[in-house]
């Protein structure tokens, strides 16, 4: 990190004090021959330059006014640190915890998804293998009970007693599982839920065998205000 000297600062104060001073200097010049181009033109450049300079010196001013305070700042931390000695124990301690049950919810999460994700292929498999079995017997999609077939853009459709079966998707799927465990643990106003919202809305329309497993626990949130209408005299 590059620091400020008190020099550099008067410096250049030093410089936006002098800037001032000709642009002054070309302001009663151009005051005086009103109709000159080349005065009006010394009067512009140098006031740009006066308000350039000005403003560079009250941010270096203002930079090395911060610099002090936070060389301050770092004068006193070790006293500071020191009153605060039974806060960091506890800070750490917790923390320590805290980070330990992060890792184990990020592997259980991982497990979790990988099991999802693994029913979610074999379920896609079975469909598609059942499918086109039923169609080899000669049993189409539409015809009885039982059959399958595949659609003009070769999505596979089973029917196996009545029961209609299609391919999941898998990122509709995560996105859904997401959206039911947003609104359970960070309310329904989250941006994580409130982003996935109509594609789970969709999900659930398309599936609802699936909308039927129960949501996840969910948190008790505050209530959000409500504006109070002034009542008529």
């Amino acid at each position: 990190m590059v620091r400020i000297t008190e020099e550099q600062v008067l410096q250049a104060e030093q410089r936006a004090r002098e800037a001032e001073e000709e642009r002054g200097a070309a302001a009663r010049e151009l005051e005086a021959n009103p109709y000159s181009d080349l005065a009006s033109m010394k009067h512009s450049d140098a006031a740009r330059l006066a308000a350039q300079l000005g403003q560079n010196a009250r941010e270096l001013r203002q930079a090395y006014a911060v610099q002090l305070e936070e060389d301050r700042r770092r004068a006193d931390r070790p006293a500071l640190e020191k009153a605060a000695v039974a806060e960091i124990r506890a800070a750490g301690t917790d923390m320590a915890a805290r980070w330990k049950a992060m890792v184990a919810a990020v592997e259980a999460a991982q497990a979790g998804l990988v099991a999802l994700l693994d029913a979610g292929v074999a379920y896609n498999e079975a469909v598609e293998g059942h499918t086109d079995a039923l169609g080899a017997a000669g049993l189409d999609f539409s015809g009885g009970a039982s059959g399958g077939d595949r659609s003009v853009v070769g999505m596979a459709r089973l029917k196996v007693k009545g029961q209609e079966f299609t391919p999941l998707s898998l990122v509709e799927t995560l996105n859904w599982v997401q959206h039911r465990v947003a609104v359970a643990r960070l309310s329904d106003e989250h941006p994580l839920a409130a982003s996935l919202s109509w594609q789970a809305g969709c999900f659930e329309r398309e599936h609802s065998e699936l909308a039927a497993v129960p949501s996840p626990r969910a948190k008790k949130f505050p209530a959000p205000l409500r504006m109070r209408m002034p009542q008529a005299n």
